[in-house]
């Protein structure tokens, strides 16, 4: 069964596509433990699992000055777990600016987004079969304000890097959390800075990572 959920930064919704014909007397596979990550219809946590790192691409919407943010958000993953979760594999790269199972991974920018959303900050959509990530695409709301560097001063705007680090989380098969501290909490307000794994959330990815 390929399955794919595309993570919002204010809700989630799910579709399920291209359902494949279930097995007769398949053996049980006994339900883990969700460690905040996303579920297969058969409770097995959904992550890329041996198919590390996430090789991504950054489309050539995306703007040059959010280059060093992705980057710190990735680094962030990568020292924090002590290994590479995420390479970037080219920037710049041409292509239409729609999202789809093309088998690429790519972050994109959208300058004009859906009028209905206008607070939504990003969108990431995972693709999996059976419980193992195949591909993720990001989308940034580029019609909001936004904070690029590491400096500590965002009055007004949204802080890049800490929305890199929650949508990258989305990425790994993380959903979101209440927990206000985590970096998977569901709203990222302006002007707040949340850009470090916590303990909880370096606890969820340890279980599965």
């Amino acid at each position: 069964m390929n399955s794919s959920l595309v993570l919002r930064a204010l809700a989630i919704s799910i579709g399920l596509f291209a359902m494949g014909l279930s097995q007769g007397c398949s053996r049980h596979i006994p339900p883990q433990e969700a460690c905040n990550f996303v579920l297969s219809p058969k409770l097995q946590r959904v992550s890329w699992e041996k198919r590390l790192p996430v090789k991504l691409f950054v489309h050539n919407s995306v703007p040059t000055e959010a280059y060093a943010a992705i980057d710190r958000a990735i680094a962030e993953y990568n020292q924090a777990l002590g290994r590479e979760m995420f390479r970037i594999i080219a920037r710049g790269t041409s292509g239409p600016l729609t999202p789809s199972r093309d088998g690429s991974s790519v972050i994109y920018w959208f300058e004009k987004w859906d009028p209905e959303e206008s607070t939504e900050q990003a969108r990431t959509t995972i693709y999996w079969s059976g419980s193992q990530i195949f591909e993720t695409d990001i989308r940034i709301n580029g019609s909001l304000k936004y904070h690029f560097d590491e400096s500590t001063d965002i009055s007004g705007k949204v802080d890049l890097i800490s929305l890199m680090v929650h949508e990258l989380g989305h990425a790994l098969g993380l959903a979101h959390t209440e927990g206000y501290a985590s970096v998977m909490n569901s709203h990222l307000a302006v002007s707040q800075l949340r850009r470090t794994l916590n303990k909880s959330d370096l606890e969820n990815l340890r279980c599965e990572y």
